[in-house]
């Protein structure tokens, strides 16, 4: 959850709220969206909730556990999975699939998302010490052994806690883990942007959801419809329905604008990285129903070039794909961030933009009739690698103190306010948690709560 701090950088894990609101890439001129970002969940970073202090190999002091983000009275959970990265406040993040995050060629996963099925929060701290064979387990516990047994796989570290039952429990979810599938996003359209001529069907646009059913608008001038596989009207879909926007002959060019919704929960073990890539990634671990919502546009000619344009990451390649599409009956010539690319009638191409790893991009694509579309993110696909797991999964005794305000584990002695280290308590409550050691202040917006942190190599510190 939290972790260690790189120099100038605050590291913390955070958990994430999904609100709702999302970004979208629409089919227009002049737009801007994020790759892969249509019907991503984007949120904030929010406060601390369970965990411990723990050892962490050639760092020293940092804390384990989960943390949230709050947006209209919701709240859920994420650990880290990118130890050696920082964040801070008001970092905006977006869920993504593993393979567009720091998981994409991580061959133990799959392992990260059964520990998240079988601990905490989805097991109560009483039913996983029940399943791991322990006598009693509090949150703080639960949540801390869990981010050690996640550090594991993620970031091939083991962080170590003088708790005993901490260690037990943490010890036994490594050893314990086998590969589970990636779950899927909770409500997607893909792609974002199609086109073609007057009279066609232009698509299809695949739902990908989680939910039972999906509400459909689609935002048209007056004939143009939305219709299934089967030429028949449609206002819902389910998982892998495919769409599209149905144009009657000669209408004149324009747009339509399609707009999903349902209540559900997003899937546990759904990665949310940073908007900005020097900041650590997250994973989901205790979910809610909440309203989620995507889009996705068409666009429309009755002759000439139609162009398209849609984007993807690619953490093998090390940049982002943008495919670039022409719906009509005339070549069009497109200008991805200044190379001229020809595209035929009918036919469309990819162009890879090399981007370098942890840095933001922004890539322009222009064409005719004044279109115009910018595609905005951070690469962020590879962990930054600061330990090496020990050959036993077992973690071995450290220094242990509650990170969340509450009554300090059996056997874990209460920190004391110092400058050298612990746990202080300051801010909005005197039971406000404040984390020494990193060498920065970040203010957590939902409680008010600033976490002083200062670098201290060799000392406790969080982040």
């Amino acid at each position: 959850m939290f972790g260690i701090p790189q120099r100038g950088a605050v590291r913390i894990g955070a958990a994430l709220l999904a609100t709702g609101a999302f970004a979208a890439g629409a089919l227009t001129t002049a737009t801007s969206a994020a790759a892969d970002q249509n019907g991503s969940a984007v949120a904030t970073l929010g406060n601390v909730l369970h965990g411990q202090s723990v050892h962490i190999p050639g760092e020293g002091q940092g804390a384990a556990g989960t943390v949230a983000l709050t947006e209209d009275g919701q709240a859920l959970e994420v650990y880290c999975i990118d130890l050696y990265h920082g964040t801070s406040a008001g970092v905006k993040y977006q869920e993504t699939g593993w393979d567009q995050s720091v998981l994409s060629d991580n061959p133990d996963r799959g392992k990260i998302q059964w520990i998240l099925q079988h601990s905490y929060p989805v097991l109560s701290a009483s039913a996983l010490a029940q399943e791991a064979g322990v006598g009693s387990l509090s949150q703080d516990e639960a949540a801390a052994a869990t981010q050690i047994a996640i550090w594991h796989f993620s970031d091939k570290t083991d962080a170590t806690s003088n708790d005993a039952t901490t260690t037990a429990v943490a010890g036994w979810l490594e050893q314990n883990a086998t590969d589970v599938s990636e779950p899927a996003p909770s409500l997607a359209l893909s792609p974002a942007s199609v086109a073609g001529k007057s009279g066609d069907k232009l698509g299809p646009i695949t739902v990908t959801t989680n939910a039972k059913s999906v509400g459909l608008k689609l935002t048209a001038p007056s004939g143009v419809q939305l219709v299934d596989g089967n030429g028949q009207a449609v206002t819902s879909a389910g998982n892998n329905d495919k769409l599209y926007v149905k144009v009657p002959a000669g209408t004149d060019a324009g747009t339509a604008q399609l707009s999903a919704s349902a209540t559900t929960s997003l899937p546990v073990g759904r990665a949310f990285k940073a908007l900005r890539g020097d900041s650590q990634t997250m994973i989901l671990a205790g979910t809610a129903p909440v309203q989620v919502n995507a889009s996705a546009a068409a666009q429309w000619a009755p002759q000439g070039a139609v162009p398209a344009a849609n984007a993807t990451e690619d953490c093998k390649q090390g940049g982002v794909d943008v495919t670039v599409t022409n719906g009509g009956d005339q070549p069009w010539t497109a200008q991805v961030n200044g190379k001229s690319v020809t595209v035929a009638a009918g036919a469309g191409q990819s162009v890879f933009v090399p981007v370098k790893e942890g840095d933001t991009y922004s890539i322009t694509v222009t064409g005719p009739n004044g279109f115009s579309k910018t595609f905005t993110g951070a690469l962020k696909c590879r962990p930054t690698g600061g330990g090496t797991a020990s050959s036993s999964s077992t973690p071995s005794a450290g220094a242990s103190a509650s990170a969340s305000g509450s009554t300090p584990a059996s056997g874990a002695a209460a920190p004391s306010p110092s400058a050298s280290g612990g746990l202080a308590e300051t801010g909005a409550s005197s039971s406000t948690p404040v984390i020494a050691g990193v060498g920065a202040a970040l203010l957590v917006l939902g409680g008010g709560v600033v976490f002083f942190l200062r670098r201290q190599r060799g000392g406790a510190h969080a982040g």
